[in-house]
């Protein structure tokens, strides 16, 4: 206990006790000092009163000599102080101050010099005595002054007494400092020390608790009411408080751990629990199945009932998993988005019939009800589809993805060919959202020939990737039915408009009258707002005439009867812009559509020019788009035109326009400009 009160524990102890120890060494000194000084000066008071004695023995004789003037008398008395160290001179002087005899010794100092300034060791003191003589004058004896004896001390002292008289004081004098010395490190020992290390091993245990839940400090006998006790009582205190405060505090995190791992709305796990017991269960050998399940158009239940009602919904399908799946994790993670975990379930059969309860979800408590929801249900297993929770949730995902893509409404699993699918979609999706922001991208124009004069009488603007989208390995036509499904086929239709009025503009004075490009538009884009204004800004920027423009537009059930293709079908056509039908025989055909939109030409689809002349049923469907085109005022194109017999074939039965590679591939502008100017110079002599 001593040494941890004094050792390197208490530093702040240690030091106070050696200044202690210092300071009554200093003041020893000191006292010694003081002491020595006042035994000097003692000592050299008993010198002065025995010098005193030894000049008045010889006051007689000294009147004697100085009355005669016998300086032989004189010096004879004086003689007995040679030798005397403690007289440094002595004279007998007439009363004229001449000496009538004197002596006079050297000064040896006998001790340090440096003592000299601290003691008063080396003092000198003048003792003078008048000499008076008898004399017989006027019939009586009277004193007659007759001169002075003069003797000059000096107070030295011997090195030996001085040393003997100092060492002496010192060591009695360092003998009390010490003494009280001891006797003030007991005293702080038993009255501070020790209350002082009991307090702090009792705190050095209590900091060794984890749980400081009965942490306090025990009573110290004799010190109850002064700054001990008051200082145990405010540890105490604080201890209790602390562990008031810790216990508080212990609850509040458990607490905020529950509610960060349960949704509080179903009462089930939340994603940070999902992930972290994944994490566990992956470091494991023991197989599993992880599934994720999602509400088909619980938005569209939402709108419809309420968010309240969808909640309800939500706990009712959370329920339907606990009854269904007892032996199951289950966790919302977010939305309408449910994920279970199936211990020791490895084939998707025992799996898929534990599951197949759960794609129909009843919207009321009512068993009589008839109103479900159904799900979708996505399924991958551990360690076959992924040996990390991110491989496993990206695997399910997968699942779910070709669950929807299905239909809806049915369970199915993993598969890796539907994930590189998914992968290649997602990088057509990356590679479409690029080249909208960048419009790294160019326009190759086929032209449109008239086969019986053989001019160039128009040209279809096709999109084409630039290098950095084919190394890629993303084909322009999976950009464009990537645009399609996510819609950003407006935005990349925009952006070829803007580009083929451009490049028209380039070459519009060296194109033949009557010469029309085509741009190939969806029925989002037509239906879209600012189409007109976009076609509008496009003409005046690029001063190129609308008249020049024809829009050609795959079959589609989108185009049908509708207040907003009704009008833009009618503006365009005041504006001069005509409309073809591109792709016809393999889209949404109908009598109905042709009839009702009004196009200006007929794109016949290039499988069936392809097969000509030799299949008749190819034969049958041309000669009734003829028959069609005729009576509705339409002209029609053939796609795909690439051998002579086809277009012989076709010329015989009355078509006039074609395309395809038996007149050239998609060119560049400034290869399609020199293409035209050739055809014109070949053909235009023969019309």
């Amino acid at each position: 206990m001593t040494s941890k009160l004094f050792g390197t524990k208490a530093p702040l102890l240690r030091r106070f006790v050696a200044s202690v120890m210092l300071l009554s060494i200093i003041g020893g000194v000191v006292i010694s000092v003081v002491i020595a000084s006042v035994q000097l000066n003692h000592l050299n008071t008993e010198k002065e009163l025995a010098a005193k004695l030894q000049l008045e023995n010889i006051l007689d004789g000294a009147a004697y000599a100085a009355f005669n003037l016998d300086s032989a008398q004189g010096h004879s008395l004086l003689k007995g102080f040679e030798g005397d160290h403690l007289f440094q001179a002595v004279a007998i002087l007439d009363n004229y101050d001449d000496a009538v005899a004197s002596i006079e010794q050297p000064h040896h100092h006998l001790i340090p010099e440096w003592l000299s300034v601290v003691l008063p060791v080396d003092e000198t003191v003048v003792l003078s005595y008048p000499l008076t003589f008898k004399i017989y004058r006027d019939s009586q004896f009277i004193d007659q002054h007759v001169g002075n004896l003069v003797g000059t001390v000096h107070f030295h002292t011997s090195e030996a007494e001085f040393y003997d008289l100092v060492w002496t004081i010192c060591l009695s004098t360092m003998a009390e400092v010490l003494l009280i010395a001891i006797i003030l490190t007991i005293l702080f020992h038993n009255q501070i020390g020790r209350p002082l290390s009991k307090i702090i091993d009792s705190i050095d245990k209590n900091a060794k608790l984890e749980r400081q839940k009965n942490a306090r400090l025990l009573k110290i006998d004799g010190h109850e009411n002064d700054e001990f006790g008051l200082l145990v009582h405010a540890y105490n205190n604080s201890v209790q408080q602390a562990v008031s405060y810790m216990r508080e505090l212990e609850s509040a995190k458990a607490e905020l751990k529950a509610l960060s791992e349960i949704d509080p709305l179903t009462n089930v796990s939340n994603r940070r629990a999902l992930l972290s017991e994944l994490n566990t269960l992956c470091n494991h050998e023991h197989p599993f199945a992880l599934v994720s399940f999602d509400l088909d158009d619980f938005g569209g239940y939402n709108d419809a009932n309420g968010h309240q009602e969808g909640d309800v919904l939500l706990v009712r399908f959370a329920r339907a998993l606990r009854e269904q799946l007892p032996q199951a994790s289950i966790s919302r993670t977010g939305g309408d988005e449910f994920v279970c975990i199936i211990p020791s379930q490895s084939y998707q059969r025992s799996v898929e019939d534990l599951l197949t309860p759960l794609l129909n979800t009843p919207v009321r408590e009512d068993i009589t009800s008839t109103q479900w929801i159904s799900s979708s249900i996505g399924v991958a297993f551990f360690p076959e589809n992924g040996h990390t929770p991110r491989q496993l949730l990206h695997a399910t995902d997968i699942a779910l993805y070709i669950a929807k893509e299905a239909g809806r409404r049915c369970v199915r699993f993993y598969d890796k060919d539907a994930d590189i699918a998914r992968t290649n979609r997602e990088a057509v999706r990356k590679a479409l959202q690029r080249i909208i922001e960048t419009k790294e991208f160019t326009l190759h124009y086929q032209p449109k020939v008239s086969m019986k004069t053989g001019l160039v009488i128009g040209c279809e603007a096709l999109l084409r990737l630039n290098h950095n989208e084919r190394q890629q390995n993303v084909a322009h036509v999976d950009i464009v039915e990537e645009a399609e499904r996510t819609g950003l086929i407006v935005a990349l239709g925009r952006e070829i408009m803007r580009r083929a009025f451009y490049d028209i503009s380039q070459i519009l004075d060296h194109l033949p009258d009557n010469f029309r490009f085509s741009v190939n538009v969806s029925p989002q884009q037509l239906t879209s707002d600012g189409f007109i204004a976009e076609l509008l800004s496009c003409s005046e920027d690029n001063d190129v005439p609308l008249q020049s423009l024809d829009i050609e537009i795959t079959e589609s059930s989108q185009m049908i009867n509708t207040d907003s293709t009704n009008k833009v079908r009618n503006w365009l056509k005041n504006a001069g812009v005509t409309v073809s039908l591109d792709d016809f025989g393999t889209g949404f055909a109908s009598l109905e559509y042709l009839l009702t939109y009004g196009f200006d030409q007929i794109k016949i689809d290039r499988q069936f020019t392809q097969v000509l002349p030799g299949d008749d049923d190819a034969k049958a469907i041309f000669n009734v788009v003829k028959y069609l085109a005729d009576k509705l005022n339409m002209d029609v194109i053939a796609e795909g035109v690439e051998t002579l017999d086809q277009e012989t074939y076709l010329l015989n039965q009355g078509f006039e326009y074609a395309q395809g590679y038996f007149y050239a591939k998609p060119l560049v502008i400034d290869d399609f400009i020199q293409f035209v100017a050739c055809r014109q110079a070949k053909h235009s002599s023969s019309v």
